[in-house]
């Protein structure tokens, strides 16, 4: 199938569509399968909702005459408040000792969180000025 083809990925999203169904099904009444593959699956297809999610608003945003732009700064920041609460009940989930550091994933997630916080310190940098400058308006 060619992707190229006008409408070839509206074809390939109602076929999938109908495939992610049969899998719903099966799920909940077969075996359980492969712990490994189950969480991959997963992970794709949590990233396809996410981009799914993305294109539709942009989209919509097209057909009301809305500033695309806007709509994604829109999407930046709900994963910017998705992510600060999952960050939140992270933290309460290893206060609460429910993660250690053996738990899957941990260890990938401290390293993410180190890249992070160094960007985040250069944003704050680049821009202390500005963030000082909207604090001494709010007095």
């Amino acid at each position: 199938m060619n992707d190229a083809l006008p409408g070839a990925i509206s074809s390939r999203l109602k076929e999938i569509s109908s495939e992610l169904r049969k899998i719903d099904l099966a799920l909940k009444v077969e075996p359980a399968p492969e712990l490994a593959l189950l969480q991959e699956f997963r992970q794709v297809l949590d990233n396809a909702r996410l981009t799914a999610w993305t294109v539709s608003e942009v989209l919509s945003a097209v057909e009301a005459q809305k500033d695309p732009v806007k709509v994604l700064s829109f999407v930046a920041a709900e994963r910017l408040r998705r992510s600060n609460q999952m960050l939140k009940d992270l933290s309460t989930d290893i206060d609460r000792q429910g993660v250690t550091w053996q738990t899957n994933g941990i260890q990938s997630l401290f390293e993410t969180v180190n890249s992070l916080q160094v960007q985040l310190r250069k944003l704050v940098e680049e821009h202390r000025g500005r963030f000082e400058r909207v604090g001494d308006r709010t007095r």
